[in-house]
């Protein structure tokens, strides 16, 4: 850890070095002297991280470390980001309006002094260190570079072969038994499956919710420790309601609002009318505690309902609240093939040395590892990067030690997991606890924080070529290579054409738990609070009296009691890295009064900060930020306030400014002083703010690697072909000008990875070829379109098939003439849908070799489609269909029974199809092979 946490460091110094060397002349031997000190330092890490717990003396010291190198981090940037600004706005400007900051700032002697101090400690520690024999584990070439002897390089890492289904190996038994428990002819309406955490309870959850189709509709709501029963009965009325209605994607936010607003009494009452009215399934995982099911209970055991209810939970106790089936240990013979699965590529045995021995040693660990499933998918990772028997040999010792120290076999394996990480991936395992329970953690939210901690290093990688974002994904990718974190692929994920692989990742509760005990131990400073209720005060000096907090996240299930102020204690602001403040409340937006909830000028070091879902006091962007001049990372997500200030411009090292998901939010023109800025994602507008302001993208965006959320009635697109660094990239078109200039840049952007494309309706594309220029510009990959085409799509061309497109959404279209000809020539498609009179015509037909790449399919809300036929050879890929809306639709095409590939059909509101494709029906054997077939009225 220390040696990540000086690795770390030495980036930002040898960075500040480059970049701002200028501004530190006077200090500059001094800091390069310091630089000198941390690579020695650094000599001695790897051995002192392994005797840390045996030496409480080691232990302080590396702890000491960390706050010399916090320090001379925090020296460095502050004066020079002062310098940068005083420079730029003009040092009499800046001392009358910023003084707060002037203040705080070193000057040229003050910082000299500081490094002075900090490189003497660190040369006495090292000698210390060198006294009682700890050893170098590095060797300094004449260039001043460290080299580690078994230096972990992953610049030529592909992405692991992951296989991203949960393995379901010796529990066939059970699985088959909970299908018949919650089969429509038995009586038992609360089904329960109970066994240790990390056993596989959610896998076989999740199999059952995913595949099981006799049931109208579905909900799944994960429950924490901290169990509130409006917010679950809200959470599973949202869910059947949203699949229950025309309209998921328009009808979402009415659904929040509507669902909030209900009473519990009135809540109580469209729970149980909806479960009367449908056959639904509902899981509620991770039920912690019997009082936790009697609070929630009561919407789900009222009679006369077609529900069942699904109960995931750890305690047999809790699973005796119905028909209960404890989940066991996994069999010698299916826990080998789960380990052979995690350890080896493709599951193909290495031949490094003999199945048979092999086999002995894994019979020992499995049998360690207490046939948990978790378990022993963590150790398959740790023998994932394990190339010679006597490696394997090694870890088989080390398990023996790890469970023999620790009370549960899965804390051993997941310590000996840890330890077997690279430094540079520790830190970015443990910045994860940070994350509230059961939290689905967005991939590239992830990326931006751990760049904002500096825990993203080129240096583990070769290829200059590759940015930040890159490498990120190859830590999250290594991560999840030794089942550590859970992910999930993005739907256009494609090796050939560079996407991004992840869209999302979690941690299983179990090692969440673990991951928060490791960073106690390793004095990380990660803490996750959830609050209540009660004084706020109260719960943040109880957290930082048992550690010194340096990562904190408040997860708000209450709203704040009223106090005049709530500020950390001096000791705890100044080493506070890191805040997430969340408002877990469902049901409303909370309000934000920035003082009571906290005083950000006294976080000196807050390099990252997320607020989520709150309510800025006056609309008015919270006192103090504008002035954390160390901050990279600023994230208001679902948040409503006004605008932000002009004095966004003070925060020069800013690297992320997400606004995401808050509406109208106005932003000042100033990011031509915000150099460093590389991913920037602006807010969602409505109408209102139409010609009263706009955003110039300039010059000043050469460097971005990230522009989400464009709009053509609010931003300037000017120099948009300058962008040459793009890498995501996301528009809303309402006019031809804009669209020609976007089409124009989009050329020119080699390096774009995701590049999505929205044509509102009042864009004509009709006439000057503006259809198929959309379909075919190069470097365009998610294109969505809710203009008027009429008979411009027949008029393409063969230049359709020179198109990279591979999302493609229509919406109110009116195309005239059969669609599917023009579009199953784009040979990138992997998902069509197309909406609401899309298509006005009465007969579509899929013809062979078309739509070779197609994997999903949806068809609503085409009033006048009547016949839809699909010749052998269409759509070789398919993997799901929904059709919804079609009332004149007369059949299931013959063509569909020959796509072998087909495992999801969906039919909504069509009560003549229905007829058809029920066991009796005329189509019924044109979806025999289809595993999952849902039925809604």
């Amino acid at each position: 850890m220390a040696e990540a946490v000086v690795s770390i460091a030495l980036e930002t110094i040898r960075d500040l070095l480059l970049e701002e060397g200028r501004f530190l002349v006077g200090v500059a031997d001094q800091v390069k002297e310091l630089e000198w000190q941390l690579k020695e330092m650094k000599c001695f890490l790897k051995d002192a991280d392994k005797r840390r717990h045996e030496s409480s003396m080691v232990f302080n010291w590396i702890s000491e470390i960390r706050d010399l190198v916090y320090r001379s981090e925090f020296a460095i940037e502050r004066h020079a980001a002062y310098q940068v600004y005083s420079r730029r706005r003009g040092l009499r400007q800046f001392v009358r309006k910023y003084s707060c900051i002037l203040e705080d700032c070193n000057s040229l002697h003050q910082l000299g002094s500081e490094i002075s101090q900090i490189t003497s400690n660190i040369e006495r520690i090292s000698k210390s260190m060198q006294e009682i024999g700890i050893k170098r584990s590095i060797i300094i070439n004449p260039n001043g570079e460290g080299e580690s002897l078994a230096r972990n390089n992953i610049s030529r890492k592909t992405f692991p072969d992951l296989e991203m289904g949960d393995f379901f190996l010796g529990m066939e038994d059970e699985v088959e038994q909970l299908v018949h428990y919650l089969g429509k002819d038995t009586e038992d309406r609360i089904v329960s499956v109970w066994g240790m955490g990390g056993s596989g309870k959610t896998a076989i959850g999740k199999k059952l919710y995913n595949e099981m189709t006799d049931f109208d509709l579905s909900a799944w709501v994960c429950i924490t420790q901290q169990c509130q029963s409006r917010s679950v009965w809200e959470d599973v009325l949202r869910q059947l309601e949203k699949k229950r209605r025309v309209s998921s994607l328009s009808h979402e936010p009415r659904i929040r609002e509507e669902v909030s607003s209900l009473s519990d009494s009135e809540l109580y009452d469209r729970l149980c009318e909806i479960q009367r009215e449908k056959r639904c399934l509902i899981v509620l995982d991770d039920v912690w505690e019997l009082s936790h099911w009697d609070e929630l209970k009561h919407p789900f055991i009222v009679q006369n309902l077609q529900s069942k209810i699904l109960v995931t939970t750890r305690k047999q106790k809790v699973a005796e609240i119905g028909l209960a089936v404890e989940h066991g240990l996994l069999h010698m013979d299916a826990a080998l093939e789960l380990l052979k699965n995690k350890a080896f590529q493709h599951g193909n045995i290495p031949d490094f040395a003999s199945e048979e021995r092999l086999k002995k040693i894994g019979k020992e660990m499995v049998h360690k590892c207490g046939y948990l499933p978790l378990a022993i998918s963590l150790l398959g990772g740790v023998l994932r990067k394990k190339n010679s028997i006597i490696e394997w040999e090694l870890v088989n010792e080390n398990i023996k030690e790890a469970i023999y120290s620790d009370e549960k076999q899965i804390d051993g394996v997941l310590n000996l997991s840890y330890e077997s990480l690279p430094y540079y991936l520790k830190p970015c395992f443990l910045y994860m606890g940070i994350f509230n329970e059961d939290q689905t953690i967005h991939a590239m939210h992830l990326y931006t924080m751990w760049i904002a901690q500096g825990m993203i290093s080129y240096k583990n990688i070769g290829d200059k070529e590759k940015t930040l974002i890159d490498i990120a994904e190859l830590y999250l990718s290594e991560l999840a290579s030794r089942s550590i974190v859970q992910v999930e692929f993005q739907l256009a994920y494609d090796v050939a054409n560079r996407t991004r692989k992840y869209h999302s990742c979690k941690l299983h509760d179990v090692v969440r738990e673990l991951c928060l005990k490791l960073g106690k131990i390793e004095d990380f400073g990660v803490q996750s609070l959830e609050y209540q209720g009660g004084k706020l005060s109260t719960l943040l000096r109880e957290a930082s009296s048992h550690m010194k907090i340096q990562h904190l996240a408040i997860h708000f299930r209450s709203e704040v009691e009223h106090e005049l102020t709530v500020a950390f204690g001096e000791d705890t602001s100044k080493h506070i890295r890191s805040l997430q403040i969340s408002n877990l409340i469902k049901s409303n937006i909370i309000e934000f009064p920035p003082q009571s909830i906290v005083d950000f000028q006294k976080l000196k070091l807050l390099r990252d900060l997320v607020i989520k879902r709150f309510r800025f006091s006056g609309g008015k962007f919270p006192r103090g930020i504008t002035n954390l001049v160390h901050l990279r990372c600023l994230r208001l997500e679902e948040c409503e306030l006004d605008k932000l200030p002009s004095s966004i411009r003070n925060l020069v090292y800013m690297d992320t400014l997400d606004l995401r998901s808050s509406m109208d939010v106005e932003v000042p023109n100033v990011f031509k002083e915000m150099l460093r800025l590389k991913h920037l994602i602006f807010p969602f507008y409505g109408n209102e703010k139409v010609g009263k302001y706009r955003v110039r993208l300039d010059e000043a965006f050469d460097g971005l690697e990230t522009l989400l959320h464009i709009d053509s009635r609010y931003h300037e697109f000017k120099c948009m072909d300058r962008m040459k660094n793009l890498q995501r990239f996301a528009a809303r078109i309402h006019d031809k000008e804009s669209l020609s200039a976007i089409m124009n840049a989009i050329t020119n952007w080699n390096k774009i990875v995701v590049c999505r494309v929205y044509i509102e309706g009042s864009c004509d594309l009709k006439g000057e070829q503006m259809l198929e220029k959309a379909l075919t510009c190069p470097n365009l990959h998610d294109l969505g379109i809710s203009s008027k085409l009429g008979k411009a799509l027949a008029e393409c061309g063969s230049d359709v098939m020179s198109s990279k497109l591979r999302l493609l959404d229509l919406f109110g279209s009116k195309i005239e003439d059969d669609p599917m000809g023009i579009l199953g020539k784009l040979p990138f498609l992997i998902r069509l849908r197309l909406y609401y009179e899309s298509f006005v015509g009465e007969k579509m037909r899929c013809t062979a070799n078309s739509f070779l790449r197609l994997k999903r399919l949806t068809l609503r809300g085409l009033p006048k489609l009547r016949e839809w036929r699909v010749q052998s050879g269409a759509m070789p890929l398919l993997s799901k269909v929904k059709i919804a809306d079609c009332s004149c639709l007369e059949m299931v095409p013959e063509g569909l029974s020959g796509i072998s590939t087909l495992q999801k059909l969906v039919i909504k509101r069509m009560p003549k199809l229905r007829k058809r494709v029920m066991p009796s029906g005329h189509d019924f054997h044109k979806i025999l092979h289809v595993s999952s077939i849902i039925i809604e009225d």
